[in-house]
């Protein structure tokens, strides 16, 4: 917390002192998500819009980090019953905020294990759910080869709402009994919002971007630092097989382009930022979108693309998902251990192309700019994977309203 600072707002909360809360109104349940940052919080944002908007329930909201309680009270502040810090998992912190709160039902996203949290909904009967539950291979790891740890972190009256098949075994061979484990799906493919373009209008965005109808376009999504320099030599190469490649750039922070412009100017392939005029000139070879909030409809012009931060010596990924629910044809480096759950699943499906090395990188991406065949394959595949998602919020919306009813 001293290292990461941001944790000084509302440090009563953590100490337990949530306001008092008005009395409980007879036909109104109330209830307490724990959301412990930002990706949690973003993964339930339909979920959490809908029961906002149900006078039937009461909305106690809850963050760890300083990024995710900001957000959160931007967002949801003013609509909650109330929103801040989640107490210290200490008996005195948690028992004071639970006694304050008094909620109807628990629930957590992910993977958060509070055993003092858990201990004060049991006392006090009030079930206690997981959504969009996972769990990593070390935590895994940790939880099966012990059994003291499943005992205190895993109570036999948790809920379970597993990501995936997958998870949900993992899930069932710690104990959670099969009667309180079900699969959800996802709830990252909801939280997904874009607009599908029509065709005329992914060709007007072509012409923006000086890009030839005819032309074959790669798209860089999210990029870190290296990766930039790695997609325009490819582009080089296939240009001097003179195949019309044009690339378009999506850094991940939208504050490097001139960084990335001294990259692609080294390269002396013609090009244009957007931040300077959304118009670049004919015949254009690289446009970067040096701007924020824009990803889900420029990438929609893509043949096939990289998912950024997963070329070494970058770690940990870029979320997939969105290339993936339009369709897009996409490889995946080797490091993209931030979502490695839900990379698994694609590659298993044939949803997205996974290389174990950069040179392999570079070989899937130059054989997809010609082999129009596998392109589709991983389109079709795409689709196939986010159809089976189905969905998750909806689910998990009826699956709580269900525990609800339950005295």
């Amino acid at each position: 917390m001293f290292r990461r600072g941001g944790y000084g707002k509302k440090i009563p909360y953590r100490l337990g002192y949530w306001p008092k809360l008005p009395k409980k109104v007879s036909g109104r349940k109330r209830i307490w998500i724990q959301a412990v940052s930002v990706g949690e919080l973003s993964s339930i944002s339909r979920m959490l819009l809908e029961l906002l908007n149900d006078s039937s329930i009461e909305v106690v909201l809850s963050g760890t980090t300083s990024t995710g309680l900001n957000l959160a009270d931007r967002y949801y502040g003013k609509r909650a019953l109330a929103q801040g810090p989640f107490p210290l998992d200490w008996l005195p912190f948690s028992k004071r905020a639970w006694k304050r709160i008094d909620p109807d039902l628990a629930i957590l996203v992910d993977s958060e294990l509070w055993p003092e949290h858990f201990r004060q909904a049991n006392d006090r009967k009030v079930p206690l759910l997981i959504i969009n539950a996972r769990l990593s291979d070390r935590s895994f790891s940790r939880l099966r080869s012990s059994p003291f740890a499943r005992s205190l972190l895993i109570p036999s009256n948790l809920m379970v709402l597993a990501a995936s098949e997958r998870q949900r075994k993992r899930w069932l061979e710690l104990n959670v009994r099969e009667d309180n484990l079900q699969v959800s799906g996802n709830l990252k493919i909801d939280a997904i919002d874009f607009k599908k373009l029509e065709s005329d209008e992914k060709e007007t965005l072509r012409k923006e971007f000086g890009f030839s109808s005819q032309s074959l376009v790669m798209a860089g999504i999210s990029t870190w630092p290296g990766e930039e320099k790695m997609l325009l030599e490819i582009v080089q190469r296939l240009r001097l097989e003179n195949r019309d490649v044009r690339l378009l750039l999506v850094p991940r922070h939208a504050e490097r382009r001139m960084e990335v412009k001294k990259v692609i100017q080294s390269s002396s392939l013609p090009h244009h930022l957007r931040s300077a005029s959304h118009l670049a000139p004919p015949d254009n070879v690289v446009y970067l979108a040096d701007t924020t909030g824009e990803l889900s409809r420029l990438v929609q012009v893509a043949d096939f693309a990289f998912i950024g931060k997963t070329l070494p010596p970058n770690h940990g990924g870029q979320n997939p998902i969105e290339p993936i629910a339009l369709r897009i044809p996409l490889v995946v480096g080797p490091n993209y251990q931030n979502f490695q759950e839900t990379c698994t699943e694609m590659f298993a499906r044939g949803a997205a192309q996974p290389c174990e090395t950069s040179n392999q990188v570079v070989a899937e991406l130059l054989e997809l700019a010609g082999n129009p065949k596998k392109r589709e394959e991983l389109s079709h595949a795409s689709k196939a994977w986010v159809e089976a998602q189905g969905t998750p919020t909806r689910f998990t919306l009826d699956f709580i309203r269900e525990m609800l009813k339950e005295p």
